[in-house]
């Protein structure tokens, strides 16, 4: 796996599913479908899976 196309594949998730907004329910599960994928497809490797993993359930439990 090339560290430049885990880091691009990483932004865009980080694009598309976090922001300033907390997540709900059904966007926290396409958000953890999606790196799920990426993982499998080696686009990022199992130690940046578990980041987005750990970004995500931050995300959900943020509240505004």
């Amino acid at each position: 796996m090339d560290d430049k196309q885990g880091a691009a594949a990483m932004l865009e998730w980080r694009a598309r599913y976090l922001g300033e907004h907390s997540l709900q329910e059904a966007e926290y599960d396409q958000a953890l479908l999606a790196a799920e994928r990426l993982e499998h497809s080696g686009s990022v490797s199992a130690s940046e899976w578990v980041q987005m993993v750990r970004q995500a359930n931050a995300a959900l439990l943020r509240q505004e």
